[in-house]
């Protein structure tokens, strides 16, 4: 038995085209392990162009209208609503992973540049408890499983 857990992740601002992330996981129990991910698969943080040159980056409320120029000062265009989240957060990251075991999950992206290079800061964590059925013993088939009350009932083949 194992369950599918979808992770998403939307890209804040501070990357750059060719920039990528890899899923960490911690594997159901402690601290998420960072030095190695859960698999081989890159997942780029700039998707198809999302987070270039994108309504509320640029040039298009990132410079002289988005900017405010005149008043020199925070305003419509500017920030928060010309520049992130809702202009740059435009790419979203999602990970399918199978977990075949129990346990309390978390999960993260660590983000790399081109390079190969980890990106500083600290990188947000999920957290998910997962409960994956038992298997059926030899001999026998599962006929059903109750999650609440922890009953297996087994019909023999």
């Amino acid at each position: 038995m194992s369950a599918n857990v979808t992770v998403d992740f939307v890209v804040p601002v501070g990357y750059e085209p060719g920039d990528y992330a890899q899923l960490h996981s911690n594997g159901g129990d402690g601290d998420i392990n960072w030095s190695s991910p859960v698999d081989e698969t890159v997942y780029n943080l700039f998707p198809n162009g999302a987070g270039i040159y994108s309504w509320g980056h640029a040039p298009w409320g990132h410079f002289r209208w988005g900017h405010c120029h005149s008043m020199r000062t925070v305003g419509w265009g500017y920030l928060p609503w010309g520049n992130f989240p809702w202009g740059h957060g435009t790419a979203v990251v999602t990970a399918l992973h199978e977990v075949t075991a129990c346990g309390d999950y978390k999960f993260g992206f660590a983000c790399y540049d081109q390079l190969g290079n980890l990106h500083s800061g600290d990188p947000e964590e999920a957290e998910v408890e997962i409960h994956v059925g038992p298997p059926a013993p030899t001999g026998l088939k599962k006929n059903s499983y109750n999650k609440t009350t922890d009953i297996l009932v087994l019909d023999v083949v």
